[in-house]
């Protein structure tokens, strides 16, 4: 008599992680001996994005979804890795954070329009105060020997 195969799952996530044999039981010829963890019906054929686990209340195998890896805060965008099985909680996405000046909407990150136009004005009149400063610095000292009647051809010129 062939041994009957055995579908086996991880000791702490119930986690389908392949298939194995009964072994014969020494005491009662044609008894087989099943390990822990390990049970005569098959897993469901597997799924991306899904781990195959047993499910302890009804004793099957199910799918679960596997978001397992690197997540982000739909708060922060901020990266982490999650260790568990199962969907992600709302404060948590797949989507990797696209950077600043992007919200979360509820099911995708959006560009802050209003957040970019600020950053553009700001990044502008900063420029601006740039070169009016750079200007100034080259200026005054020209308008000052002009002033004073002390202003050479080349100085008068360039002012």
């Amino acid at each position: 008599m062939d041994a009957p195969t055995t579908y086996n799952a991880h000791p702490e996530t119930l986690e389908y992680i392949g298939q194995g044999l009964a072994d014969p039981d020494p005491l009662e010829e044609g008894n087989w001996l099943v390990p822990a963890l390990a049970f005569a019906d098959s897993p469901p054929a597997s799924s991306p994005g899904f781990a195959i686990v047993r499910n302890r209340q009804t004793d099957t195998w199910e799918l679960v979804q596997d978001n397992r890896g690197t997540v982000y805060s739909t708060a922060t965008g901020d990266a982490q890795e999650n260790l568990l099985l199962g969907p992600l909680p709302d404060t948590l996405t797949r989507d990797p954070f696209p950077g600043a000046l992007h919200t979360w909407n509820g099911s995708a990150w959006m560009a802050d329009v209003d957040a970019q136009r600020d950053k553009a004005v700001a990044l502008a009149l900063a420029l601006r105060d740039s070169k009016l400063a750079e200007a100034a610095i080259r200026i005054v000292p020209l308008e000052d020997a002009a002033d004073v009647g002390e202003a050479s051809e080349q100085e008068l010129a360039a002012l």
